[in-house]
């Protein structure tokens, strides 16, 4: 499954007055894949721990931020090629971890 691009790239124009080429929103479409699904493996740890079946808000909120940092940092890093935009969006990100 992917990310609607259309709507990804609505989101982005919203915080920048440049052009924003189609291989850049599907560079920020893979990104956030990766964080939805790093995110989910650790809200799932949570909810197993607490032997449920079913991922609740509260293990959103519960991801290990430590862990989450790590992750997003390291698909930050993943290529020097990333889109400027992608690395300042990660990095509000992880500070919002902090």
């Amino acid at each position: 499954m992917t990310l609607p691009k259309t709507t990804i790239k609505r989101i982005m124009k919203q915080y920048t007055n440049l052009n924003i080429s189609q291989e850049a929103v599907d560079e920020i479409c893979k990104m956030l894949e990766e964080i939805i699904k790093v995110t989910t493996e650790v809200a799932e740890k949570n909810a197993k721990k607490e032997g449920r079946k079913t991922i609740k808000a509260r293990d959103i909120k519960n991801c290990d931020d430590e862990r989450l940092k790590k992750r997003i940092l390291e698909l930050c890093e993943r290529t020097d090629k990333m889109p400027i935009l992608i690395k300042e969006m990660l990095n509000v990100i992880t500070s919002e971890l902090e």
